[in-house]
């Protein structure tokens, strides 16, 4: 395995070695007082997470009893939103710690220098351009992320100080308004301890959705550019100008070329390995990802139409409305993101036979046009894709499937509560 910094990997490793996440999966770690500081993370990564999960159980336990006040519709969809979101960023942490060490091999691809030959060195600035585009992105990705929680961490002590009314006999608003196991009046006396845990629920859950998607994402976006510095590598063969005729130089030159085809085929070949290697991980993640969140986008799409036909305050009404909106943009995004990188890897990787075949394939001896045609065939019998079935492909059709069937599901709703 390569070591990584900030300077050779097509990854923003910056942020998550900042936010600690990286070292969870690092192999080595520094001895600081006879403690080696990579299990000191780990366990205290464990010890969080299993912390927060007990918060959330205790927040779901005033369902197992009679309580004196009743729950909203739409504070029960937002809590059953609530815990499937959690459980699933909690199936995510168990897969990747379970796959710990295929995620540090995997993270070999995003090295700069992952392929060999020297004709795919030669078009390593389109990596370095890529990095410049991946840093960027998980910049914009990372402020939106931010932008989604601050309205939802904000919204209850908004609605407390400037809208409620604080002569009902109810609950305060809280992020998520959890069901604890205690009477409205306990619960408002120690409401600021309340609200501190589900911030600290809310934080704990944007901070590893917000890891787990860059870590992901990113070695994603590495292995398609990788599959384009192939293509353009495999279509440079051959293009060169002869400006001698004679019988040796050409045989020197279609030698070159072979030679150079076999070590490009090299790197294909190792790369493709990488490629199996991230599906194998992504398989499970993707197929709870694409069912939870189109789950999850057609709960709130519910919420928010009963935040719309409800009989509570206009400022109310419209605080939650965006609070409920801006959840659903982003797991849409979420969602889009996916689909939109599966879909983006299969052209990548087919634009590899379109690179091959646009060498100077015509001009070249027999021997090397038998490799040419046989590692075409090759890519066409080894085609890897993401599928959530046997016939569904993760691409851009199946985001824009789930949106159509979610719009669907929805329309039904409308005519439901309408009446």
């Amino acid at each position: 395995m390569a070591v990584f910094n900030d300077h050779n990997a097509a990854i923003y490793l910056k942020t998550l070695k900042q936010y600690g996440f990286y070292q969870i999966f690092f192999p080595n770690g520094e001895n600081i007082f006879g403690w080696n500081m990579k299990n000191i993370y780990r366990l205290s990564f464990i010890a969080l997470t299993v912390i927060i999960q007990c918060l959330i159980v205790f927040g779901n336990c005033g369902f197992l009893i009679d309580l004196e006040d009743t729950i909203d519709k739409t504070d029960l969809f937002i809590i059953i939103f609530s815990n499937i979101f959690n459980y699933h960023i909690l199936c995510k942490v168990i897969i990747l710690m379970f796959y710990r060490n295929k995620i540090l091999d995997l993270l070999d691809v995003t090295s700069l220098n992952f392929l060999k030959s020297e004709q795919c060195l030669y078009n390593i600035k389109i990596l370095y351009k890529h990095r410049n585009r991946v840093i960027q992105r998980t910049k914009l990705y990372y402020n939106f992320c931010m932008s989604v929680i601050i309205p939802w961490v904000l919204y209850p002590i908004v609605i407390n100080l400037f809208v409620a009314n604080k002569n009902d006999n109810r609950r305060l608003e809280n992020i998520i308004n959890r069901r604890y196991p205690m009477d409205v009046n306990t619960y408002n006396q120690y409401y600021v301890l309340f609200y501190i845990i589900e911030m600290i629920i809310a934080i704990k859950s944007l901070y590893l959705v917000l890891m787990i998607d860059i870590l992901l994402l990113s070695i994603g976006w590495a292995i398609i550019v990788q599959y384009e510095v192939l293509a353009v590598t495999f279509k440079n063969i051959g293009h060169i100008v002869n400006f001698r005729k004679d019988h040796d130089y050409n045989n020197v030159v279609d030698e070159d070329n072979y030679k150079k085809f076999k070590s490009i085929i090299f790197d294909q070949q190792q790369l493709d390995l990488k490629v199996k290697l991230y599906f194998s991980i992504m398989n499970p993640i993707i197929l709870m990802h694409v069912a939870i969140n189109s789950g999850l986008i057609i709960m709130l799409s519910n919420a928010f139409i009963m935040v719309i036909f409800s009989t509570e305050s206009f400022s109310i009404t419209i605080v939650n409305l965006f609070k409920i909106g801006i959840g659903i943009f982003y797991l849409g995004l979420m969602l889009f993101l996916y689909c939109y990188l599966f879909d983006n890897m299969n052209v990548k990787r087919e634009s590899v036979n379109i690179g091959i075949y646009s060498c100077n394939w015509t001009k070249m001896n027999l021997i090397f046009k038998k490799l040419l045609l046989l590692t075409m065939q090759v890519n066409d019998a080894n085609r890897i894709t993401m599928k959530v079935s046997e016939k569904k492909i993760v691409n851009l059709q199946l985001f824009a499937n789930v949106l159509t069937m979610s719009y669907n599901i929805i329309s039904v709703m409308v005519k439901t509560i309408g009446k």
